[in-house]
């Protein structure tokens, strides 16, 4: 095996070639954000507030917005949209000493670096609370795209003066359009309000020279040939709900993920085995033919012991699978 950095290993997997072993995305990226623009801790509370004013409470499991707990919503009418977007100075901040801070601890010679977009979307649902903002978009779809539009010239301003001097290997948005089911939306209802703004932003990250990686959970099978168009390269966590090998070889998406988190390896009785048997099922499945990084999104802090095997087994499995 070529003594290589997990860095130069998950490059020859974007440049289509099958790599030394089959990456574990969690060793081989690091991700950074903006503190300026991130969520702010609430004093004396376990909550956190973001740019727009929405509160987070945190579970073990993650962050959950307040709202869905109590309603209060700080966006009810999409058509009031410009009075609760964040009045921030962006011209306040050291965009220089913000990046920095991002950036330490992080050896760029051996992992890449990915900066975390906010979304649009997400941002919507996150102020107005999932029926809303579906409503908004049947409602007023004029005043969801205008919204929409707004937040992306906003985080594609933000992403500008922070990246350049974070300078990230790839860039991530996280759009969560889907349940395993399908699209919390039509596919006609997406192209026209959702992709129009999503183009501009992969627009915005290529010009920047990243890769663009789209984060969505759930069934995205009915707009995939969407974000091919988008120019998207890489999709996180690309759930078993999905044909991901056929998207793979149709369009060539690097594929992050393929582990299935509702299934016999992240149960609240699964054994260690169990888990293992799940990571060397999602790597002997989607690992022929390179384009695919495991990754154990829906594995959380709940059972350490498992975060535990997952890297463990990715690790050790990984090393010999293009070598068996």
């Amino acid at each position: 095996m070529a003594n290589i950095s997990e860095k130069e290993n998950f490059l020859m997997l974007l440049d289509g070639r099958i790599p030394e072993w089959l990456p574990n995305y969690n060793k081989a990226v690091s991700g950074g954000a903006s503190a300026f623009t991130g969520r702010k801790a609430i004093e004396g509370t376990n909550k956190t507030v973001d740019v727009f004013g929405v509160e987070f409470h945190s579970t073990i499991d993650g962050p959950i917005p307040t709202n869905t707990i109590d309603g209060s919503f700080q966006l009810r009418d999409v058509t009031k949209w410009r009075d609760v977007m964040p009045k921030l100075n962006l011209n306040a901040n050291d965009w220089q000493a913000d990046a920095q801070n991002a950036l330490s601890g992080i050896d760029r010679n051996t992992k890449l670096t990915s900066y975390m977009f906010g979304g649009m979307w997400e941002a919507m649902h996150y102020m107005m609370g999932i029926e809303n903002a579906l409503a908004a978009l049947l409602e007023e779809p004029e005043a969801t795209y205008d919204f929409l539009n707004a937040m992306a010239d906003f985080w594609i301003d933000v992403m500008n003066r922070f990246c350049l001097y974070f300078q990230p290997d790839i860039v991530t948005t996280m759009e969560h359009i889907a349940t395993h089911r399908g699209l919390l939306m039509s596919p006609e209802t997406y192209r026209r309000i959702i992709k129009p703004v999503h183009s501009k932003v992969y627009h915005a990250i290529r010009e920047i020279g990243a890769v663009p990686q789209m984060h969505v959970d759930g069934c995205v099978e009915a707009v995939m040939t969407d974000y091919a168009d988008l120019g998207v390269r890489m999709i996180q966590p690309f759930q078993v709900f999905n044909d991901i090998n056929k998207y793979k070889e149709m369009y060539h998406f690097v594929a992050v993920g393929g582990w299935d988190a509702f299934g016999p390896g992240n149960l609240p009785e699964s054994t260690e085995e169990d888990t293992r048997t799940s990571v060397r099922l999602a790597m002997d499945t989607y690992g022929p033919g390179g384009r695919y990084a495991f990754w154990n999104s829906g594995a959380t802090p709940r059972y350490p012991e498992r975060l535990k095997w997952l890297d463990d087994e990715a690790e050790q499995y990984g090393k010999v699978f293009y070598h068996k």
